[in-house]
């Protein structure tokens, strides 16, 4: 029924609508989504999608230095007017993404895996495309996101070692960031992204030297690549054949390796310890708290500035039973970074399975990021304290989503009707 539904809304609005031009290519296409629609949805979705990848990396003069060579390119791009913003998140998986409107994350996993700023560039100058030629946009006007949303979410999670949190915001964003582009559109971005590059004064071979490692990586097959960039943006010989060609048409342009390798040296320095984040977390997930502990007190000697690191060392203490422990850390995490779900939901468990009150650290982390986990918590809270009200209208936000923490609200619903 929903789908019907869904259909004749579509079809009633194609028949008021008229064709525009892409604003990339130039092709006429009907557009159901205006300009001002997409911008609000990547507003809305953007915090949600930071937060689903691990956060805001916490080193300004790198962030700086991306957003300058994103500017650089929008600068030269077909819809210079979106309100672009650049952001490198606290994710290992190598990977880049955008959201309609011009809102782009590059994980700090991908970034130590380029060589260059040209080749910095071809990544950025790719996503752009991705939004300023409207291809989310497109995806979502043919109908084919919603149903995807959720499950992109929850893959996002696990790539970034939140798997025990049943999200429930950011399944449109999730939705649209995890799409797999159709081969024209990876085409369309390549080639016009290679055309950004040029006209901001980078060399074009950067891309094609950049699909060859790619290309390579795919072959190997590691795991960290599927599950990130090559999810969503496959390498294949026919797109390096295609940036070949593209990339003949110019000639010249710069690779800035040096400045490059400046700029990441800070970066460079930390990759042990957040090699020590992710081997802490597939502890966890394989039952070793031990292992896990060991991995979060190695990274935090290496990185002591690293709030991720003392939120890996509280949920290992909080499995060995030291609550008194776990809670130290979570509150270490929080004063280093006191923009991050994660770290308030979990205080927040923590004082309620200690007997103190969490209602506030549960609400903070809602606001971040809304979970099922945290929707239920809270209305276990007000069940307790007979606001009857209050704990069904948070059982039923967390019973909407599909997943263990979804059927405990259904069936606190059901013994409350």
């Amino acid at each position: 029924m929903k789908n019907k539904m869904l259909l004749t809304f579509v079809s009633s609005v194609v028949l008021i609508s008229g064709c525009s031009r892409n604003p990339v290519t130039g092709d006429k296409e009907i557009s159901l989504i205006s300009s001002s629609q997409e911008i609000a949805l990547g507003v809305s979705e953007y915090g949600y999608m930071q937060q689903a990848e691990g956060g805001r990396l916490s080193d300004e003069k790198l962030n700086a230095y991306v957003q300058e060579v994103g500017r650089k390119l929008v600068e030269v791009s077909d819809r210079e007017d979106l309100p672009y913003e650049f952001v490198v998140l606290n994710n290992s998986v190598p990977n880049a993404w955008s959201l309609p409107g011009g809102k782009i994350g590059i994980n700090r996993g991908l970034l130590l895996e380029l060589n260059s700023e040209a080749e910095l560039a071809a990544v950025l100058a790719h996503e752009i495309v991705h939004s300023a030629a409207r291809h989310a946009a497109k995806h979502m006007e043919r109908g084919l996101l919603m149903a995807g949303g959720v499950i992109g979410l929850q893959a996002l999670m696990r790539d970034n070692q939140y798997e025990d949190v049943a999200v429930m915001a950011g399944a449109v964003g999730a939705g649209l960031i995890s799409l797999k582009y159709s081969r024209m559109a990876e085409l369309q971005a390549d080639s016009y992204g290679i055309k950004y590059m040029a006209a901001a004064g980078y060399d074009p071979q950067a891309s094609v030297a950049l699909q060859e490692t790619f290309l390579r990586l795919s072959d190997q097959g590691s795991p960290m690549w599927i599950a990130g960039l090559f999810a969503t943006h496959p390498p294949t010989q026919e797109r390096l054949a295609a940036n070949r060609e593209a990339s003949g048409s110019f000639s010249g342009g710069v690779w800035k390796e040096k400045e490059y390798a400046e700029a990441l040296a800070d970066l460079k320095k930390k990759k042990a310890g957040y090699e020590d984040l992710d081997n802490g977390y597939a502890a966890l997930k394989r039952g070793d708290h031990s292992e896990a502990l060991s991995c979060a007190e190695k990274g935090i000697a290496r990185l002591p500035e690293e709030a991720h690191l003392y939120n890996l060392k509280g949920k290992a203490l909080l499995l060995k039973d030291d609550f008194e422990g776990a809670l130290k850390a979570f509150d270490q995490a929080i004063s280093l970074n006191p923009d991050y779900f994660d770290f308030y939901l979990q205080r927040g468990l923590l004082k309620e399975q200690m007997g103190q009150s969490g209602r506030t650290d549960l609400e903070k982390s809602l606001q971040l990021l809304p979970s099922a986990k945290g929707e239920y918590a809270l209305g276990l809270i007000h069940l307790k304290q007979g606001r009857h009200t209050n704990a069904i209208v948070h059982f039923k936000k967390a019973a909407n989503h599909p997943s263990k923490i979804g059927e405990a609200a259904r069936e606190q619903l059901a013994l409350l009707h």
